[in-house]
């Protein structure tokens, strides 16, 4: 699941969104976030985040103690995540990609973003903002600067990133074919909003293209289940 965008004020959401978190205690082994979970994530030493995310990153402690365990494929809104995911969350937490092998197949798992930036203008906007000196310049200015800073600037970035004339379909799926020319038999993204299972021939083999959707305003996810594969879930 991913791409909520959780804004801090946003708390009738967040007791909604934690209700559903707790409601999946001890069903699944792994949650997989696939980035873009809050509007804006830094990693800030000695800061936690309570006032602002607290009743949802409370309810994702609750589901690693149960057991299950929490992957972070980090975004473009959320990145460098810090010790409140690594050390409080025990979870695992990737920058911009990872192969993890299940039943036997070769998933690539990233947010999505990776296929937007092979554009010029998107491609100069991650280097700038995924780069040492701007975590420094982050840091230097602290959270409560930067976090105003971000509620101002989201509205813009989902004007420029996330309007449907944003989405190129085709550089998208050329990104995920090369994954599988690369001998990926999955390949799991977020970024474009859009929940989608779809079966791709590759020669011989039968590849998956899988993309959680938007948990917040369409309400959609997707689980996996040994044996049975993947399955668009909608509702929370």
């Amino acid at each position: 699941m991913g791409d909520a965008h959780i804004l801090p004020k946003e708390k009738d959401f967040q007791i909604r969104f934690s209700k559903f978190l707790r409601s999946r205690g001890g069903a699944y082994d792994y949650l997989f976030i696939m980035g873009d979970l809050f509007e804006f994530w830094f990693g800030f030493d000695g800061y936690r985040f309570q006032n602002e995310y607290g009743e949802v990153l409370n309810a994702l402690s609750e589901l690693a103690s149960h057991g299950t365990q929490i992957i972070y494929l980090e975004g473009n809104h959320d990145f460098n995540m810090g010790p409140v995911f690594s050390r409080d969350l025990l979870a695992r937490v990737y920058t911009d990609w990872a192969r993890f092998d299940v039943d036997h197949r070769r998933w690539f798992v990233t947010h999505g973003d990776l296929a937007s930036a092979r554009g010029f203008r998107y491609g100069t906007y991650r280097k700038l903002i995924k780069n040492p000196l701007t975590y420094d310049l982050i840091r230097l200015m602290g959270p409560r600067i930067i976090l105003k800073m971000a509620e101002k600037m989201a509205f813009l970035s989902h004007q420029v990133y996330h309007a449907p004339k944003a989405y190129d379909a085709e550089r998208y799926m050329g990104y995920v074919r090369d994954q599988f020319l690369k001998g990926y038999d999955v390949v799991i993204m977020g970024h474009t909003h859009r929940a989608t299972i779809k079966e791709y021939q590759i020669g011989r083999r039968s590849c998956l293209y899988v993309n959680c959707g938007d948990i917040k305003k369409k309400e959609t996810y997707v689980t996996y289940h040994t044996g049975e594969g993947f399955r668009i879930e909608r509702g929370i």
